[in-house]
């Protein structure tokens, strides 16, 4: 599957680190829909705030490496953009298929083989969200393993398509579902990530 680019339909977004913020999204049917013989709408421009890109959670007796259980870092977010099903107002809609790229790290504190990854994506327009949806995913992480790679089932998300199918109206934003904690740990205990963009 492409990678998003915000200057074409396509993007993809890597986080060398850290996490915080919202994000929405509009989760519709996962039939697929026909498109042949017609033009892909323009995808949402696409952020990854920092704060929100990285989780480390510990078993509560301690913030040092000794008590760490997991971190869980966004490497990156793939996915493209297609014409989706009409709305019940009879208006165009545009279906963003969106995957997370992870990397989960096994920390000296861990017990269980399983790691829950709970991640978001918002929509906004104007710099506002008008939605927000929860995931969650359960990665493996056998005692053997150190650092795993994954990626996440595709999750479609359908956005008006407004009225010039080139420019979309909406924007996406991506990241880690954190609680107050791990938010406040992000903001005074990691360095800011460093994005870097590839188009194809």
């Amino acid at each position: 599957m492409p990678a998003f680019s915000p200057s074409s339909r396509i993007f993809s977004r890597l986080a060398a680190g850290l996490g915080s913020l919202m994000l929405v999204g509009l989760l519709s049917g996962c039939e697929d829909v026909d498109t042949t013989n017609t033009f892909a709408p323009a995808c949402p421009k696409f952020d990854v705030p920092g704060q929100v890109a990285d989780r480390i959670t510990y078993d509560g007796k301690g913030l040092d490496a000794a008590h760490r259980l997991t971190s869980t870092h966004i490497l990156g977010v793939q996915g493209d953009c297609r014409t989706g099903p009409q709305d019940e107002q009879k208006r165009p809609m545009t279906r963003v298929r969106v995957s997370l790229n992870l990397q989960l790290e096994r920390g000296p504190a861990a017990n269980d083989n399983t790691v829950t990854v709970p991640y978001f994506v918002a929509i906004l327009q104007d710099g506002s969200i008008v939605d927000k949806k929860v995931f969650t995913e359960t990665v493996k992480l056998p005692p053997t393993v150190s650092i795993n790679h994954s990626s996440t089932p595709l999750r479609f998300i359908d956005v008006p398509t407004g009225n010039n199918p080139q420019i979309s109206p909406y924007s996406m934003e991506i990241g880690l579902q954190l609680n107050h904690a791990e938010l406040d740990y992000n903001r005074s205990h990691l360095r800011t990530a460093q994005f870097h963009e590839h188009v194809q």
